[in-house]
């Protein structure tokens, strides 16, 4: 007969202590057992052996496991708990209230993570309806919701104390699952009274009185955000006495390599499917929004994902387990070139695994992305997550907050995928996020939805005037520090994110003031003289730029909307800047000149690796050795511009052209990194000076047949050379010295 947990512990005069851990809900792994007032709950973590358990072990009850569970009466501390194959769920027997200490054993091939996953139904909180926002044509609708905080449930139960000496993780940390350290009734009652304030709900599942679910995308307190798998809710059936239940667990996607090939929306349904392949048996489910990795999980970055893009691998490199913003203009500058780019370089080279996220709400758009896709080569091999197509769309203001939610959800989908091939696997995996900018866009709905619930002062100033608080870079920082490079004990895997984000008009050059133009409406609350002197400079077509009003003396519209906007959207930047690894900034006056890709690279940079104290690095030595010194030489070269031919810095100049013709390469010229070397060597030899003083210059048909020519003649004098660059990413100076002199004898 099968007695509770509350049973046991009524019948003995001490408390019953239980063994907890952490749950990988990607991995079969470590046994243990926690107890709520309903349950036992079985989570567990990969063993090849068995672990003692420091207490007692209540009783179990049902749970939806293919499990037979055998409890043997203790009589020694090696009294064992062993689980097989089986359709009894019941266990055998209850453990006597004096066990003192038992050896818990499992067979993982019988254990499925799917099923820990369902047992974490706990009601963790409860929330009442504020308001819901309609999606139209089968969207997801968004439901606000605020926290009931007297409803708050403890994980456990107040008569069973929790004592955990296993566990190393909580569900702060990356894995979710219990932390066992802040289980004992001091902490216990310290989080009753402070309410939801200090928890983490992001990504947790909803269920609504009706029965039908949703996710907790994002958290502002006392309120919650959710995106609801229905599109229509009646508010005035909605009865205020029956709370919204939200559990402890998180929605999760499916992962498995059948994934590769497929299109997918947020939750793992294909879309459709570029390659077939065959059903996985060993899919792991990965909760869409895990928490970020802890300084424990992660090791040094110390190694290159190497894009193909030379420039980049030069000035701005990334190292697996980085993330990198990079930052264009909404004219378009070869962003997506870029990526697509790295992934082609990824695929062909057998790197990294790609997952590339849609996030635009425009059909057009996600078309034209996946055709890029397949033009490049790659839709058969990576797996692409987008929002689903939806015909009749009115992109109204109400359904926009639909698109961006989906569209956060489509990124947090994508970097799950690339965690739980890092963490089960050991796989480097590159995620590239196309693009942020709705997270925005929710942001400030949220913002007009706290405003419209508590008042103007319930948000900070930054947030009512559309800047950055410390709560909205919490929020952008849950998804941009998921990325990492995992230590051997979680996989030893990384997950490498590419993160787009675009301003909205002009913002080229070093010089952003001097790429403004303001338009005659800037000058509204100006006096009638200036509005007469802008108007005669509108009527002859001279633009409203800073340089040309400050030349006849006219005071910049400061305070114009448009200026109020183009600052914000820096600033925008610049907050998205100081929370990443690094930035690749595209400029539209370099594309425009023909550069390719058109990188700055005064405001390109990557931080890993930065000090000479750190060992992280994310630039590959062979690369470390040829661009040394190279971005000093760039910023030399552009403050010597103009300055004349006698001035001496026409050699300075010359220079940064011929490393200009060097990494010029167009969308689909990818090169290895032996290539890289072989260009960047020979511009620093100066061979390529006479061409370009005869217009052989960076995007001219004459510098692309210098650089193939140059190619394929040390790929057939030197493939040795090469091979040993290409797996050792180094560069020896022997191997240096056998390039130098293939490619004088070519220039000869």
């Amino acid at each position: 007969m099968l007695t509770s947990a509350r049973s046991i512990a009524s019948k003995t005069s001490k408390k019953i202590s239980i063994a907890s851990s952490a749950f990988v809900a990607s991995n079969t792994e470590k046994l243990s057992i926690h107890v709520t007032s309903r349950n036992t709950m079985v989570q567990y973590k990969k063993l090849s052996t068995s672990i003692a358990a420091t207490s007692a072990i209540a009783a179990f009850s049902t749970f939806s496991t293919p499990l037979r569970v055998q409890a043997f009466a203790p009589t020694s501390p090696n009294t064992a708990v062993t689980y097989d194959g089986g359709k009894s769920f019941m266990p055998t027997r209850h453990y006597s209230t004096t066990l003192s200490a038992a050896v818990l054993e499992m067979d993982e091939a019988n254990v499925s993570p799917k099923a820990v996953n369902a047992l974490d139904s706990r009601v963790a909180a409860t929330a009442e309806y504020y308001s819901f926002v309609a999606a139209p044509n089968g969207r997801s609708g968004i439901m606000s919701i605020k926290f009931r905080e007297e409803d708050y449930t403890a994980p456990i139960i107040p008569d069973i104390q929790i004592q955990a000496e296993v566990t190393d993780s909580s569900e702060s940390g990356m894995f979710g699952g219990i932390d066992a350290k802040a289980m004992d009734q001091a902490k216990l009652a310290a989080k009753q009274k402070k309410g939801t304030q200090g928890d983490d709900f992001i990504g947790k599942a909803v269920v609504f009185e009706d029965g039908r679910t949703g996710t907790i995308i994002a958290q502002r307190s006392p309120m919650a955000f959710v995106m609801c798998d229905f599109n229509v809710y009646d508010a005035e059936d909605v009865q205020n006495d029956k709370a919204i239940s939200i559990l402890g667990r998180r929605s999760t996607i499916p992962v498995s390599d059948a994934l590769f090939g497929s299109i997918i929306d947020c939750f793992g349904n294909p879309i459709s499917i570029a390659n077939a392949k065959a059903s996985s048996t060993d899919a792991v489910d990965r909760a869409i929004f895990a928490p970020i990795p802890k300084v424990s999980d992660i090791a040094l970055i110390n190694a290159p994902m190497l894009t193909g893009s030379a420039m980049v691998d030069a000035l701005a490199p990334i190292g697996k387990g980085q993330n990198m913003l990079i930052i264009g203009q909404d004219t378009g500058v070869g962003q997506r070139d870029l990526v697509i780019g790295a992934v082609k370089s990824q695929v062909k080279n057998k790197g990294a695994k790609c997952i590339y996220a849609i996030t635009s709400r425009d059909e057009e758009e996600r078309e034209e992305v996946i055709q890029m896709l397949k033009d490049a080569g790659v839709l058969d091999d990576i797996v692409v997550v987008c929002a689903r197509d939806y015909d009749g769309i009115d992109h109204n203001e109400e359904s926009m907050a639909a698109d961006a939610a989906e569209a956060i959800t489509v990124a947090a989908a994508a970097c799950s995928i690339g965690e739980a091939l890092a963490l089960t696997k050991g796989e480097d995996t590159l995620v590239i996020v196309d693009n942020i900018d709705q997270h925005k866009s929710f942001w400030d709905w949220t913002t007009r939805v706290l405003i419209d619930k508590y008042g103007l002062d319930s948000v900070v100033k930054d947030d009512r005037e559309g800047g950055a608080s410390s709560e909205m870079r919490g929020f952008y920082s849950s998804l941009i520090q998921r990325a990492g490079k995992f230590n051997k004990k979680n996989g030893g895997g990384s997950m490498t994110l590419a993160l787009l984000t675009n301003l909205a008009g002009q913002f080229g050059g070093a010089d952003d003031d001097g790429s403004q133009v303001f338009s005659s409406d800037d000058f509204a609350v100006s006096s009638e003289k200036v509005k007469e002197r802008i108007k005669i400079l509108v009527d002859k077509k001279i633009p409203l730029t800073p340089e040309n009003l400050r030349k006849i003396q006219i005071p910049l519209p400061s305070a114009s909307d448009s200026e109020k906007t183009r600052r914000i959207a820096l600033q925008q930047t610049d907050e998205l800047i100081s929370m990443t690894d690094g930035q690749i900034w595209l400029d539209e006056s370099l594309y425009n000149k023909g550069q390719r890709p058109a990188m700055d690279a005064q405001r390109s940079i990557t931080r890993i690796g930065i000090g000479a104290d750190t060992k992280s690095r994310a630039d590959a030595p062979a690369m470390r050795g040829l661009a040394g010194g190279l971005r000093f030489d760039f910023a030399q070269a552009a403050s010597l511009e103009g300055a004349g031919v006698n001035s001496g810095g026409d050699k300075q100049i010359l220079k940064k052209k011929a490393y200009l013709l060097a990494m010029h390469q167009d969308g689909g010229q990818e090169r290895i990194l032996s290539d890289n070397c072989i260009v960047l060597l020979a511009a620093s030899m100066r061979v390529f000076d006479e061409s370009i003083r005869d217009g052989g210059v960076a995007g001219t048909e004459k510098g692309q047949s210098i650089i193939s020519g140059l190619l394929e003649h040390v790929q057939k004098i030197a493939p040795a050379a090469l091979a040993d660059i290409d797996s050792s990413l180094d560069l020896s100076d022997s191997v240096r010295s056998e390039l130098e002199e293939v490619i004088n004898k070519y220039f000869a």
